[in-house]
């Protein structure tokens, strides 16, 4: 029995079960439903299946489980009686989950030698969007473009290179291979929001709405409980604000994408939530007090304010409330961090803000322009984190 996107053997002793891993890292590739289902289903049938455990680690830790810690154990103590290949696999795919910084070199390496290893690819890469600097873009890019002779017209892979791509400003190149991807596996979530993302990113609102709404009348009930499901009604709740109808918006926004509601992980729930609400305040400039599902998320990613992705969206969520002591209150955290280009540009995000919702425009504009190219894709995340910065400067501006 063979892992499709390694081509290497795997130790388990049930057939049923390595079918069953398979089929669970298409649906982890794909941000679909059922991943832990499936991998919890070959754990029974095999429970010393090691990368089965190391999968569901991943799981568990992209969605926030609280006991996650028992898959990691179980895969650490599976793995002594796998193969070589099996133990360094599970030894990089943990340690870019626990450890990124002091593993990524490995990585870089791991997938030299392996490079049909798409998770171990995938969580590279995601690693290097949020923490890779101003040079992320080519970075993911030639993560990516380095393992296409292995991976070849595989769909998960031609959707992440896609998006690495078109995030790259190859944006002909990026959607054509999203759409072959998305041509060989329609169901996919992840597939789509690469699609959804480069739609915003070029102002096609209206057709970003009806992709995304004929695509939810086909796939949504099979998609309901995927990791991205959340995210990508968040894309169809912006086109619809974007077009005008912040009702339906707003309605869809609290159904599927605000923190209580939404199947994404903590990082993309933040984003979802406090890239809506700041750009109905932005436009808006009515504020409003926030949900306790939103102030529980803000302390549950409290501990990594000194971050700029983080530090924006949080004070964002501060400013749609008025919240000036919110406000001060990250820029007290912050300014306890080491110094650095995180602490200075995360300061600068809250100032700007912070100046904002006081209505000192001009000091907020002056504040955002001190913050480099390099330093906003640094920032983390994609370009529509990027977008959201230029309408802070945007509305400045109109209320000067």
């Amino acid at each position: 029995m063979f892992e499709t996107r390694t081509g290497n053997t795997l130790s388990s002793e049930s057939s049923k079960a390595t079918n069953l891993y398979q089929e669970a890292i298409d649906l982890i590739l794909g941000s679909e439903s059922g991943a832990a289902e499936t991998l919890d289903s070959a754990l029974q049938l095999d429970k010393d299946f090691a990368l089965a455990a190391a999968a569901r680690y991943y799981v568990a830790q992209d969605v926030g489980e609280p006991d996650a810690t028992v898959y990691r154990e179980r895969a650490e103590r599976a793995s002594l009686n796998a193969t070589d290949w099996e133990r360094e696999h599970i030894d990089v795919l943990i340690g870019m989950i626990d450890l990124p910084d002091a593993t990524r070199a490995k990585a870089l390496a791991y997938i030299e030698t392996t490079p049909a290893d798409l998770l171990v690819v995938s969580q590279l890469a995601g690693n290097l969007f949020f923490y890779g600097g101003a040079k992320k873009l080519d970075a993911v890019l030639n993560v990516f473009e380095s393992v296409e002779g292995a991976l070849g017209n595989d769909w998960a892979f031609l959707a992440r290179l896609g998006f690495a791509a078109s995030e790259a400003g190859q944006r002909k190149r990026g959607r054509e291979l999203i759409e072959r991807a998305l041509d060989i596996r329609p169901q996919a979530l992840y597939s789509i929001h690469g699609l959804a993302h480069m739609l915003h990113d070029d102002g096609a609102t209206e057709e970003s709405a009806q992709l995304l709404q004929d695509w939810l009348k086909e796939h949504g009930a099979g998609a309901r409980e995927g990791q991205m499901y959340g995210h990508v009604q968040w894309h169809l709740a912006l086109a619809e604000w974007q077009i005008g109808d912040r009702e339906a918006a707003m309605q869809r926004y609290l159904e599927f994408c605000a923190p209580e509601t939404t199947t994404c992980g903590p990082i993309l729930t933040l984003a979802d939530c406090g890239g809506f609400l700041l750009r109905d305040y932005l436009q808006s400039g009515q504020t409003g007090a926030l949900g306790n599902d939103v102030l529980k998320h803000i302390e549950r990613v409290w501990g990594m304010i000194g971050h700029p992705f983080i530090a924006l969206h949080v004070a964002g969520l501060y400013a749609t409330a008025g919240d000036i002591a919110g406000l001060k209150r990250c820029e007290e955290t912050i300014s306890g961090k080491l110094s650095g280009v995180n602490r200075d540009v995360s300061l600068a995000l809250v100032s700007s803000l912070s100046d904002f919702v006081k209505g000192n425009y001009q000091r907020s504009a002056q504040t955002l322009a001190t913050i480099s190219p390099g330093a906003r894709i640094g920032i983390g995340g994609s370009n529509v984190e990027r977008i959201l910065i230029d309408l802070i400067e945007t509305s400045c501006k109109a209320r000067r």
